[in-house]
């Protein structure tokens, strides 16, 4: 009889907490605060303030009179970025420029060759050994998008000058610095192994300065 009326108390008392638990006012749980759409953004190769890309631009003559020019990108680490071979709608006024060369590739037509070049300088630090002959020959607007563009032949004439060893009556060309300096030339037209050229010029500059 006992253990009956301890039952029916129990019951009366969960039948009363339920009836306080659904009366009682409903406050809605917490919303997580929005979060903005995620989104992707392209990879951003961090560089350093004293990273640059060396390059240098060699001169063909395509079969039929074509203008095709080489481009070559070398960065601080002796990465060769870029090497291709396009056609360009600049004249040929470059005394050296080689004729008729057999490409293994088919060359990059001038739309593409501004698109490639132009997304490689884009805010860069350029250094060529001859900042004005070869700014002139990249694709428009390419110099432009570059952050900076430094001579390492104007460079090196400055600290020739101030060592003692420059000669005014001879023409400086790279591969006559690159053999004063000890690095020893180039001695070969691929625009890729001159702009390494360049680098191994600077290097040795930041070395001695």
């Amino acid at each position: 009889m006992l253990a009956f009326s301890n039952a029916r108390m129990s019951h009366g008392r969960l039948a009363d907490r339920m009836a306080w638990v659904l009366e009682r006012p409903h406050r809605p749980a917490p919303q997580a605060p929005a979060r903005a759409p995620y989104r992707l953004f392209p990879p951003r190769r961090q560089k350093a303030a004293s990273e640059h890309l060396y390059f240098e631009v060699r001169p063909l003559a395509g079969a039929g009179g074509r203008q095709l020019l080489q481009y070559g990108f070398v960065d601080d680490r002796g990465t060769v970025v870029l090497s291709v071979v396009g056609e360009s709608t600049l004249p040929c006024t470059v005394p050296s420029c080689a004729l008729d060369e057999d490409l293994a590739v088919a060359p990059m037509d001038a739309d593409w060759l501004r698109m490639l070049v132009g997304s490689v300088c884009r805010g860069a630090s350029l250094v060529a050994f001859h900042k004005v002959l070869q700014g002139g020959l990249l694709p428009p607007g390419a110099l432009e998008s570059a952050d900076s563009v430094e001579c390492a032949w104007r460079r090196y004439v400055r600290l020739a000058r101030r060592r003692g060893t420059f000669d005014r009556g001879e023409p400086l060309t790279l591969d006559d610095a690159l053999e004063a300096t000890g690095i020893g030339a180039v001695g070969a037209p691929d625009a890729a192994l001159r702009a390494l050229g360049v680098r191994e010029l600077w290097a040795w500059m930041d070395r001695v300065e």
